[in-house]
């Protein structure tokens, strides 16, 4: 069975959102808007009306559902499921505003690019109970496991562009996807070891004799010459869309070579950092080969740049694929040691998500069912790699753990990560691995609500039962490290429980003591560390080095 992940749009969610869509509208380049109200409903439409033309736009017109609406290139849809059904083909970008509790009530799954969700017409206290576990339980076809609790905070956004094909032959799926968008010669990136495997056999029976270009010579730190010359291959060879097919720095890869040839720019430096990426029109196919970076619905791509001597963060909801495929068949061969640091890769993302400052109701069903499949599914694969059941979990939890970080952002764990990566070259995985449990640790008495509610998703609910309510908290933190612990007795003591177990493929020490202040000093630097629930400085940066070294 193939299962389908629904492109969630964006959900805008609490005070002033009126307001947000119109920053939304803007980037989005809308000319002419226009509100359409549901029967029975002008009045209250009106007042959306009113908080939308408080933002960017001095006036805004509103006509009735048999209105003429052909002028206009943004349909802001006013009212209930009836509004959204009758519009539900119209091919422009549209936004959902309901405008009462009725009307959230009716809401089973996306209907809209948008979702606005205003304080100022449903207040957050009339929110039906459970509204955004069943809203996410649709976003995945019903995956998503129910943690329990909904708790929703004042504010927040939601972005998610993907549609995922998820199963055991989701790459079936690929001509119909190339066909929708019209791509009849994709440019198709992918690496040696890929091509060394025979995984890329898998892609290419799929194109049903559509012609396509290749380049397989990405290498594993994805790079901005790199980009520049796959953006000259692309347009040399007059392609019309981008498939990447790979691990990390492949889809990294694919990322950069998207944003070029779409806006046509020679360097990218100028679009680093975040929000300054207007949404590419070029169709994007992101096909991953390891379960862990779920990078395939995230909304980052990290670039080196040799000649400047740094990395290029670029952050953008739009830098999400159009597209992602999920096919259990091309992780089966990842070896033990890599499922397992991929794995607490994913991991790290659903637990940071679950407990970092900016988790929202939508992240928190993803990361927790992301848990709950690693659980189970995780230690099961290392054991038994070619079995199919665990791989298709492992790529699921990967994915949501990707789509719920890429909302809620990560924090302290990954700040270090990167900093450990950056200064001593180590496997950003094993660096997740050993340093999620001390982190948590250190934040444990700002989220012990939170880590003691991820007791059952880490362990289960006979443990979550078993244990004192005062000691579960400890209790996730420890069950995290048995993790660490089982991952290296199955790896052959290659998966790491401390730092100073990782190493480079000879064998050498890749971490070491002297290292720990530029570490220290990287970390203070990195993005994530603003999202962390307790400020870090210096000095706690290097106890926690200590710590786990």
């Amino acid at each position: 069975m193939i299962r389908e992940f629904k492109a969630a749009g964006t959900v805008l969610f609490g005070k002033a959102m009126a307001a947000q869509l119109v920053v939304e509208m803007e980037q989005q380049n809308v000319k002419k808007p226009v509100i359409i109200a549901q029967r029975g409903f002008e009045g209250r439409a009106r007042k959306a009306g009113k908080l939308l033309t408080a933002g960017l736009y001095h006036s805004l017109d509103m006509i009735g559902e048999e209105g003429d609406h052909e002028p206009y290139d943004f349909l802001i849809l006013a009212g209930g499921k009836s509004l959204t059904d009758r519009f539900r083909d119209d091919e422009r970008q549209k936004a959902h505003f309901p405008l009462s509790p009725a009307h959230l009530e009716e809401i089973s799954e996306p209907e809209c690019q948008f979702l606005v969700i205003d304080n100022a017409l449903i207040n957050r206290r009339n929110i039906p109970e459970g509204f955004f576990r069943k809203y996410s339980r649709s976003l995945t076809g019903g995956l998503v496991l129910d943690s329990g609790e909904e708790i929703i905070p004042r504010t927040f956004a939601y972005h998610n562009r993907t549609v995922v094909s998820h199963g055991d032959s989701a790459l079936e799926k690929l001509p119909e996807i190339l066909s929708r968008r019209g791509v009849r010669k994709p440019l198709l990136l992918t690496d040696q070891g890929i091509v060394s495997a025979g995984l890329l056999d898998y892609v290419t029976k799929e194109m049903e004799n559509r012609p396509f270009v290749l380049f397989s010579e990405i290498p594993s730190d994805s790079r901005i010459d790199i980009v520049n010359s796959i953006a000259e291959l692309y347009k040399k060879e007059h392609c019309d869309g981008i498939l990447a097919f790979g691990g990390g720095s492949v889809l990294d890869t694919g990322k950069g070579v998207w944003l070029n040839v779409s806006l046509d720019v020679e360097d990218l430096n100028r679009l680093a950092g975040s929000g300054f990426i207007p949404r590419l029109s070029i169709p994007f196919v992101a096909i991953p080969t390891t379960s862990g970076t779920g990078s395939e619905v995230t909304k980052v791509a990290v670039i080196s740049d040799p000649e400047r001597g740094r990395k290029m963060l670029f952050n953008s909801d739009n830098l999400q694929p159009d597209y992602a495929i999920l096919d259990s068949r091309l992780t089966a061969s990842l070896p033990p040691f890599l499922t397992s640091i991929t794995g607490m890769d994913a991991m790290t993302h659903a637990v940071e998500a679950f407990t970092c400052i900016a988790k929202n109701p939508l992240s928190d069903q993803l990361a927790w069912t992301a848990i709950s499949l690693l659980r189970d599914h995780l230690t099961a694969a290392v054991e038994d790699p070619s079995n199919l059941k665990h791989r298709r979990a492992l790529a699921a939890a990967s994915n949501l753990a990707g789509s719920a970080f890429s909302n809620s952002m990560v924090g302290l764990v990954h700040s270090i990560g990167h900093s450990v990566g950056a200064v001593c070259h180590a496997p950003h995985g094993s660096c997740m691995s050993v340093l999620l449990p001390p982190v948590l640790r250190y934040n444990k008495e700002v989220v012990k609500k939170d880590l003691a509610r991820l007791l059952e998703a880490v362990a289960g609910k006979e443990v979550y039962d078993e244990t004192p309510r005062d000691k579960r908290a400890e209790r996730t933190i420890a069950e995290l490290e048995l993790y660490n612990m089982k991952l290296k007795e199955l790896t052959g003591g290659r998966h790491p429980s401390k730092l100073s177990d990782i190493k480079n493929r000879d064998g050498g020490q890749l971490v070491r003591e002297e290292d720990f202040e530029a570490i220290a000093e990287t970390s203070l630097g990195d993005g994530s560390i603003i999202y962390n629930p307790v400020e870090a400085r210096k000095k706690d940066i290097l106890m926690i080095l200590k710590e786990c070294y």
